[in-house]
């Protein structure tokens, strides 16, 4: 007999992570610093204090889960007692998992004008507001998290019309689509994981931008397009890095070819305390610091070739 469409759905391995709601910086912290995870989400526990951190991997991707588990479990200096953290790993059907999620993701406001919403809302903007419409698979890149925030809100102060923007780090490409909303002619966005290219992809499909939104899979050396020739020629106006902090500390060089003395830089996904070790990396490659917001232990910065 053949399968059936339910034997034949992708799955994926999710592992929740139950622990203090004290805890729950320096758990996403390891995440987001060590990991590429297509799906993060956070709810409530049962047990007053506590939360659940659920994230998704790859159906064959066990060896990270348990990587993972280590390195929080070695959190010794903000994790004191091993009882404060409890793991469980499960499989999910993509289809379940994507109807859940339907459930909870509701339109974000992340700056002054752009609003992720998703697709199936009937979302009728007001006056003044962009929205960008996802429909995310799995969570990763819904827009939610502090890091996406404050991208979005330097993104507005800097990118102007008919700017040439480069996106490292592109994600679910909702970074992207914001600058070609604020007036970009071309943004091209990279990334090193095939599955947020491939939904970044169907992302500027569905807000209809993809004359002037591109996604590649590579980083600034490997991708290979014609249009790469273009950046480095014309020069960018704005780059945008959500990345992860050792991917940035290697960055600054690599956008050298890529820019030019006006050209503004902005930086995310880094924690407060890594901040210092990324103002110096790019002060070392003749950067000069522009602009600097935080939210909770998240920052982003924004800087400018001298």
């Amino acid at each position: 007999m053949p399968e059936t469409s339910k034997q034949q759905s992708k799955k994926w391995l999710a592992l929740s992570i139950k622990c203090r709601l004290a805890h729950n910086e320096p758990v996403l912290a390891v995440l987001y610093g060590n990991f590429f995870s297509p799906g993060v989400e956070i709810k409530d526990g049962a047990e007053e204090g506590y939360n659940n951190i659920i994230t998704y991997f790859s159906e064959n991707d066990a060896k990270n889960v348990e990587l993972l588990k280590k390195k929080i479990v070695g959190l010794s200096d903000f994790i004191e007692k091993a009882e404060d953290i409890k793991f469980e790993s499960y499989f999910v059907d993509e289809e379940d998992w994507a109807n859940s999620w339907k459930k909870f993701f509701s339109p974000k406001k992340l700056g002054k004008k752009i609003i992720v919403t998703p697709s199936w809302e009937g979302f009728k903007p007001k006056k003044n507001e962009l929205p960008i419409f996802i429909e995310p698979g799995m969570a990763f890149g819904t827009g939610h998290h502090e890091t996406t925030h404050l991208c979005v809100k330097l993104i507005e102060e800097t990118v102007k019309k008919d700017d040439i923007v480069l996106d490292v780090g592109t994600g679910t490409g909702i970074l992207a689509i914001a600058a070609k909303l604020l007036g970009a002619r071309l943004v091209v966005g990279t990334d090193n994981d095939k599955y947020a290219v491939a939904i970044a992809r169907e992302n500027i499909e569905l807000n209809k931008c993809s004359d002037t939104v591109k996604a590649f899979y590579g980083n600034l050396l490997s991708f290979r397009d014609k249009i790469r020739e273009e950046l480095l020629l014309q020069k960018c106006d704005v780059v945008v890095c959500n990345i992860l902090k050792d991917a940035c500390l290697k960055l600054p060089p690599k956008l050298i070819p890529f820019i030019r003395p006006s050209t503004t830089v902005i930086v995310s996904g880094i924690l407060e305390s890594q901040y210092a070790d990324i103002e110096k990396a790019f002060e070392k490659s003749g950067f000069a610091k522009k602009r600097y917001a935080q939210q909770n232990d998240w920052v982003a910065c924004s800087f400018i070739l001298k």
